[in-house]
């Protein structure tokens, strides 16, 4: 969103996504939603979404070549984890041993994130060399 919108629209964008799940409307993943999902063990990661989501923004918003968009989109996706493991790190949702968080919260979700960040940048980088560009920011 960020990548696309800038950081104003991208974090209005994603404050919004993160609202309406929170009031119940299903758009979370699994069609799940209301404050008991986002409150419990996914609550880290929404906030992350919307930090993300910015930082993304202002990060395109200096005109990335088509490597820094990539790597910009890398770093967004590492934001996303950094209050996710805090939330989880202080609401202790009882993982089952010292030192399993990363191994459950974290590391089975980066190669398939670090694959959706590409993507997402190359994407990007495709609708702002297109005639599509202007119509957006």
């Amino acid at each position: 969103m960020g990548g696309l919108l800038g950081p104003k629209w991208g974090f209005g964008t994603a404050l919004s996504y993160a609202l309406l799940g929170l009031v119940g409307i299903p758009l979370f993943q699994g069609g799940n939603g209301g404050i008991q999902y986002t409150t419990g063990v996914t609550g880290g990661y929404i906030i992350g979404f919307i930090l993300a989501s910015t930082a993304v923004g202002f990060l395109a918003k200096k005109g990335l070549s088509d490597i820094k968009s990539i790597w910009a989109y890398i770093i967004g996706t590492l934001i996303v984890y950094v209050p996710a493991i805090i939330w989880l790190s202080i609401f202790d949702f009882s993982w089952p041993e010292e030192g399993k968080l990363l191994s459950q919260a974290v590391y089975p979700f980066l190669i398939g994130d670090f694959i959706k960040a590409v993507v997402a940048s190359l994407l990007t980088i495709g609708i702002f060399k297109s005639k599509l560009s202007k119509h957006i920011r």
